[in-house]
C-alpha cells in the first residue's frame, strides 16, 4: 500500500517510484501556484531516474485547516479523483493535462508538466487572443456535454440543486460584515445593496434555472487554471469544482471576474457571439444557443457571484499578496460587471 503524502516535505523517491511505476533516485520540488488557488498545494518536481519523466506536478489538499473543511465539506479532491479517472477520457477535443496517478483517500494527484505551455493570469486578465481562446475552449467543452445523457450518472458531481450552493445564502449574514469592512468604500453602493436582497432569495433563485438543460462545466474557469501553448492550444486544469450545470456557470466566472473592465466593456458582445456561434457548430439547438438566454444568465450569474464573494469571504485564506491580489481581482470586477450589466434590475430587485 502506497503511503500517501500530505504536505510537499513528505514527497519521497519510494512514494514518486510507486505512484509512477517506475524507479526514482532522487527529485527536487519547486512550489508553484502560490496565491493563485485555495483548495491545494501545487509542486513542480524534477525526477531523475530510470524510465522517469523530467518533471511532473504534484497536487495534494491544502493544508490550510480552514481550506481543508471546505474541501471535505464540497468533496472537492474526490470530484478531481473521479474526474481524472472517469471522465478525462471521454473528454474529445478538450485538452487536459495527463493524469500519471489519481488517489482519492487520502487525496493525492500526479500530471504531466505542461511547460513550457504557460499559464494565464488571473490578476493581470488575458491578451485578446487568450480571451478567444477561451471562449472557443467553453463553446467545445459545453456542446460536448450538453445536455448528454450521460451526466445523469455522474452523480458524484453536484448538479444546480447541490446544497452547498444554497448554503450561499444562510451563510451571506455570517460574512457580509467582513466583506463590508475590507470592500465597501470601494465597490458600487447598488450592487452592494442588490446582495443583500438577492441573498435570502438565492435558493428559489436557482430554482428557476432547474428547466435549463445542464452541461459539464469546470467550475472554476479561470485563467490561472488555463494554460497557453505558442501553438495556439490551451489546456484546462483544476478540476476541483467541476459540475453539472447550465453552461453560463463557466462563462459568467470568465467574463465577470477575468477580464479587467475596460477590456469586458470592449469584447464582452465578440465574446458573447463566438460563444453563441461555438455551441451552434457543436450541435446545441438555437432555443439554447441564443444570445439573449447567455447574456440574462450572464448579468443574473454575475450578481451570484458577487453575492457568494461576501458569504464565503470568513473561509478564504489568500495567504499571500498574490492571492490578496486574486481575491480582490474577483470580487471589484464581479462588482463592475454586475453594474455595467444593470444586474439587480434584470433580476427584478
Amino acid at each position: 500500500m502506497i503511503n500517501t503524502p500530505r504536505t510537499m516535505d513528505e514527497l519521497s523517491t519510494q512514494w514518486l517510484s510507486d505512484a509512477l511505476s517506475t524507479k526514482v533516485t532522487e527529485f527536487s520540488v519547486q512550489i508553484i501556484g502560490a496565491g493563485q488557488g485555495f483548495m491545494g498545494q501545487l509542486g513542480r518536481v524534477q525526477l531523475n531516474g530510470v524510465g522517469a519523466p523530467k518533471s511532473v506536478i504534484v497536487k495534494l489538499p491544502t493544508a490550510d485547516p480552514g481550506g481543508q473543511v471546505m474541501g471535505q465539506m464540497m468533496r472537492v479532491w474526490e470530484r478531481e479523483h473521479r474526474f481524472y479517472t472517469e471522465v478525462a477520457p471521454r473528454m474529445g477535443d478538450v485538452r487536459l493535462a495527463k493524469c500519471l496517478y489519481s488517489t482519492a483517500e487520502p487525496y493525492a494527484l500526479i500530471l504531466e508538466d505542461l511547460a513550457p505551455a504557460e499559464s494565464g493570469d488571473q490578476v493581470a486578465g488575458p491578451t485578446p487572443d487568450q480571451a478567444r481562446r477561451v471562449i472557443d475552449a467553453a463553446a467545445t467543452l459545453h456542446s460536448s456535454w450538453f445536455d448528454h445523457p450521460d451526466l445523469a450518472l455522474l452523480d458524484w458531481m453536484p448538479d444546480i440543486s447541490d446544497p452547498m450552493t444554497a448554503t450561499i445564502g444562510s451563510l451571506f449574514d455570517v460574512g457580509w460584515p467582513t466583506f463590508l469592512e475590507r470592500y465597501e468604500s470601494s465597490l458600487p453602493t447598488r450592487v452592494l445593496r442588490w446582495c443583500e436582497t438577492f441573498a435570502p432569495m438565492i435558493e428559489s433563485w436557482i430554482q428557476t434555472y432547474s428547466n435549463w438543460p445542464c452541461t459539464l462545466t469546470h467550475g472554476d474557469f479561470r485563467l490561472d487554471n488555463m494554460f497557453f501553448g505558442d501553438d495556439g492550444t490551451l489546456t484546462l486544469i483544476d478540476w476541483q469544482l467541476s459540475m453539472r450545470a447550465p453552461c453560463t456557470t463557466d462563462l459568467v466566472y470568465f467574463i465577470g471576474t477575468n477580464l479587467p473592465r475596460e477590456m469586458r466593456r470592449t469584447m464582452q458582445d465578440e465574446l458573447i457571439d463566438r460563444y453563441v456561434a461555438g455551441l451552434l457548430a457543436g450541435g446545441v439547438s438555437a432555443e439554447w444557443a441564443n444570445r439573449e438566454k447567455i447574456f440574462q444568465g450572464l448579468a443574473e450569474g454575475v450578481l451570484f457571484f458577487c453575492t457568494s464573494f461576501g458569504a464565503s469571504i470568513l473561509s478564504l485564506d489568500p495567504a499571500n499578496e498574490r492571492g490578496a491580489a486574486l481575491m480582490d481581482s474577483l470580487v471589484r470586477r464581479a462588482f463592475a460587471a454586475a453594474d455595467d450589466l444593470d444586474a439587480g434590475t434584470r433580476i427584478g430587485l
